[in-house]
């Protein structure tokens, strides 16, 4: 297969592109600095992109976006993270509407705050309405709205919290807990879902051969977990011990609005990815953290 990405340099654009190169895939990166590599090709996004960049391509990815921790979320870093993944996703749509011929599928990025910031104990499906309140809920309705341009079926990767060594929550996380400083974070009744990075890019390598996918599809592990699970299962996995706490109105403190937006409860779960013939190799939380923190 031939196969565009764009946000090809994040956590999970840097773990499936290696993964399909190296199963002999031909891999384009779609980069806004000059290209430096024979893999690579300029696109600018806030421009008119042009739709020959997807020449030849059969999958087209957009894993574009700010990331969410990287800064205080100013009102200013709020514009960053909107527009960081509602433009690539809109041009990308537009380009394959032009692209002659166009790629067969697009697998675009979206999160599992589609649902809502805190939605309890209840089990959230593909079916579920959105959440209707909060900025990520917000920002994610209009990430999936801007690829209605596309001309080719869509899939809208619902991510949850994404689990790896090198990325994403765990970098925050594991310098305490291997020091023994870990904490229960919030009441330790709010549901945390979340996958493997490695069945993340099985899960969308999946999605981008199955014939018949299109829209919404949860990538979480059926297992979804409170985060008093969580933290105490990230100590057991580490060898240390995770007694300390920190309270609902000290995330607050110290992170600002992002506290109750990233760590509200969601229980989703994986309805549709399973209905598709999905296997997760780590469905529980002590195998995803024993595979992906493992030595190497």
């Amino acid at each position: 297969m031939r196969i565009v990405i764009a946000g090809s340099s994040g956590l999970i654009g840097t773990a499936l592109r290696r993964s399909w190169a190296a199963d002999g895939h031909t891999v384009i990166r779609l980069v806004r600095r000059n290209a430096a590599a024979p893999d690579e090709r300029f696109w600018d996004p806030t421009g008119s992109p042009d739709p020959g960049l997807l020449s030849g391509a059969d999958v087209v990815v957009n894993l574009a976006g700010a990331g969410l921790g990287a800064r205080r979320w100013t009102r200013a870093y709020r514009e960053v993270l909107r527009h960081s993944r509602i433009g690539p996703a809109r041009a990308l749509a537009e380009m394959t509407a032009r692209a002659d011929p166009p790629p067969r599928i697009m697998l675009a990025a979206s999160g599992m705050r589609y649902y809502g910031v805190d939605r309890g104990d209840r089990e959230l499906t593909e079916s579920d309405d959105p959440g209707r309140s909060g900025f990520l809920p917000a920002i994610t309705r209009e990430w999936e709205a801007a690829t209605d341009p596309a001309a080719i079926p869509v899939c809208h990767l619902r991510m949850g919290l994404v689990l790896a060594q090198d990325g994403g929550v765990l970098t925050q996380l594991l310098p305490l807990f291997r020091r023994g400083l870990g904490a229960r974070l919030g009441t330790g009744r709010e549901f945390w879902s979340y996958t493997g990075l490695t069945d993340a890019v099985r899960a969308i390598r999946h999605l981008a051969e199955l014939p018949s996918a299109q829209g919404p599809y949860n990538i979480t592990t059926p297992d979804p977990v409170r985060s008093a699970e969580f933290t105490r299962t990230l100590a057991e996995v580490l060898g240390r011990r995770a007694l300390l706490r920190v309270p609902t109105w000290a995330l607050r403190l110290s992170l600002g609005d992002v506290a109750p937006e990233v760590l509200g409860s969601l229980r989703v779960l994986p309805t549709r990815l399973t209905e598709a013939g999905f296997g997760f190799t780590q469905p529980h939380l002590h195998q995803v953290l024993r595979h992906e923190l493992r030595p190497g």
